[in-house]
């Protein structure tokens, strides 16, 4: 072992229910290294930083084969609990790590495993929840926070006990997207004051390039396929890892699909914006968005004056058939509130809400449910069966085609598997399509495209876009909001603060930034670009 490596793994295999998770991966990371651990949906990414954090094979029915060491002791030499404070990690669902009532007692509980001393813990929690922008929610209960606001919470209980090493799975996944950039700066702020080793499963990439040293990428069948500096990985491997599925920078997509126009002139792909500036033509067509033209259709859901206590003030709203439509806002605006009343899964104080005209306080359950289908933010809340297919058969008519809706979104292998055995991306693809198969004629989405490698995520708005029915998804990724939204509405605090199409939103930029967006990168480059092109004339 190098003097430097701080986790090495030799050999390693995991399998699980008879199927093999990962196979042979050996590989070392180096004390204070930051690592992006990359890998198409299902490829084992989060079943490998459970093992490395000790966490598998105990918690479930699973075997590992191999080694793992941490600063030269074989992790089975670790008393329990032991390893935990030196190896901090933040899940993918952070729900599953939360044992108490309120964000400050969350917090503590890690710290009093740790005998911190009370009187230092204080200042530790209120230092955690600084870090993460969650110092005013200090007294509030778990439960009601935004899916956005407990992956920080997750993070903070990280932070307070600063440990050598942090592994982050999906860190970014829940949060609005200013959050995903001020999550990034903390981090590189906090290695810069007291170095760690950091490991980082992610799909949105843009922000971590800098800070990331090194690329460790799985392909579909759980095997190494790339292991190199950022780089090459991004570099001359982008081709590789685009066929896998594998999300790539925005930068380097961009320059990709300038290079096949005839439009990028740099000899390498860049990895930051100024790079490919440099690199690209003067001509900007390739950036410009086909607007689609939409015929106003009749409306399928209005909304009229909703107010739901503490969360919606005075919200109006139409949703068209045949339109997708999109809710974007900061974390904690009231997203998941306001789409759970559109279904009738929670009630409102004021206003009505009429699906297909009548009023839905007068829908019997049943009827409605036919008729509007609903996928939680948490994929785990709407399974009800034991295996994968049942679970997407469910209901069906024809039985049959439930094998052809599995082939459709990838999951053909794990028809017997228990839907809880997927990995986080499997499941929520398995909760989109057990919505789809039924046709209904309104589809409420509450993250539809998270956890998902590039292929999937394409796959399911695909499926999604050919919908002849209206879908209304709530969403932090602005990429898909301007590619496949017919229009768009921002959530600020519970109001309604704009409705129209996503072009005219991004030349909003008062509710840009009222609201914690973040241009997509098509339109910042378009920008960029035009502040070039006038400097340079100037």
């Amino acid at each position: 072992m190098s003097l430097y490596d701080q986790i090495k793994a030799e050999q390693l295999a995991f399998s699980y229910e008879d199927s093999n998770i990962f196979t042979e991966l050996t590989f070392s990371i180096e004390k204070n290294q930051s690592v992006l651990l990359l890998g198409p949906s299902g490829s084992g990414k989060s079943t490998l930083a459970y093992c490395l954090n000790k966490l598998y094979p105990e918690a479930v029915d699973g075997e590992l084969k191999g080694s793992i060491t941490f600063e030269g002791r074989n992790l089975n030499d670790f008393k329990p609990g032991e390893l935990n404070q030196k190896i901090g990690m933040v899940f993918q669902d952070p729900e599953s790590q939360f044992c108490m009532l309120t964000v400050e007692e969350e917090v503590a509980f890690g710290l009093e495993n740790f005998h911190v001393p009370r009187a230092e813990m204080e200042a530790k929690i209120d230092r955690a929840l600084e870090l993460v922008g969650l110092q005013g929610e200090k007294k509030t209960t778990i439960h009601t926070l935004s899916g956005g606001q407990k992956q920080k919470l997750a993070l903070a209980c990280v932070l307070a006990l600063e440990p050598d090493a942090i592994i982050l799975d999906e860190p970014t996944a829940n949060l609005d997207p200013l959050s995903s950039s001020e999550l990034v700066e903390t981090i590189t702020r906090l290695k810069k004051e007291r170095p760690f080793t950091l490991i980082v499963i992610e799909h949105k990439l843009d922000d971590w390039v800098e800070l990331i040293d090194r690329c460790l990428v799985l392909d579909s069948f759980g095997t190494i396929l790339f292991d190199g500096t950022t780089a090459q990985c991004f570099g001359e491997f982008a081709p590789l890892l685009k066929e896998e599925g594998i999300w790539l920078p925005k930068v380097v997509e961009t320059a990709i699909k300038a290079k096949n126009a005839g439009m990028y002139k740099g000899e390498r792909l860049p990895l930051r914006n100024q790079e490919l500036l440099d690199g690209l033509a003067n001509q900007i067509e390739f950036l410009t968005k086909e607007i689609r033209t939409m015929p106003k259709n009749e409306p399928i859901l209005k909304v009229n004056g909703l107010f739901a206590r503490g969360h919606l003030k005075n919200v109006s709203l139409t949703i068209h058939k045949g339109e997708l439509t999109a809710l974007v806002g900061a974390n904690g605006s009231g997203k998941t509130t306001l789409s759970k009343c559109l279904a009738g899964l929670i009630p409102h104080t004021l206003g009505e809400i009429y699906f297909l005209g009548i009023p839905l306080s007068k829908w019997k359950e049943k009827d409605l449910f036919q008729r509007l289908g609903y996928v939680f933010q948490n994929p785990e809340h709407q399974f009800i069966t034991d295996s994968v297919y049942e679970e997407i058969a469910f209901g069906l008519e024809h039985r049959a085609t439930a094998l052809d809706n599995l082939e459709k979104i990838g999951l053909e292998k794990h028809a017997n598997a228990h839907p809880y055995s997927l990995s986080q991306g499997q499941k929520r693809r398995l909760s989109v399509a057990t919505m789809l198969v039924h046709e209904q004629e309104l589809l409420i989405l509450d993250e539809p495209t998270f956890g998902q490698d590039a292929n999937t995520a394409r796959e399911i708005m695909e499926i999604l876009d050919e919908k002849s029915n209206a879908v209304f998804m709530i969403t932090h990724d602005m990429e898909l909001v301007d590619q496949y939204a017919d229009t768009v509405h921002v959530l600020d605090e519970g109001e309604i603060i704009f409705s129209g199409t996503p072009e005219s939103l991004w030349d909003n930029h008062e509710v840009v930034n009222r609201a914690r967006l973040k241009l997509p990168f098509r339109k910042q480059l378009q920008k960029d670009l035009v502040r070039r092109e006038s400097h340079v004339t100037t």
